[in-house]
């Protein structure tokens, strides 16, 4: 998926990614974030997407992460 359709899903979307970043598990995996937010912005800033994909995996790898982007895949499909 290219960039512009993306935006544009979120666009659509903008309610249903509202309701999954307030709901239980968005709020446990922002706090994930936070935890390593320096880490992630620096690892944005340079590329680095090694840094990127380890964060990504730690936030999959519990449950409320892949409940998450589960609910975030279901939202594409529709």
């Amino acid at each position: 998926m290219d960039m512009n359709t993306a935006a544009e899903l979120a666009a659509k979307r903008a309610n249903d990614l509202e309701h999954i970043v307030h709901s239980e598990d968005g709020q446990k995996v922002k706090s994930i974030m936070e935890q390593d937010s320096e880490q992630l912005k620096q690892a944005m800033q340079t590329g680095d997407m090694s840094a990127l994909k380890q964060t990504f995996d730690h936030l999959m790898s519990t449950e409320e992460g892949a409940r998450l982007i589960g609910s975030i895949q279901q939202m594409m499909q529709k």
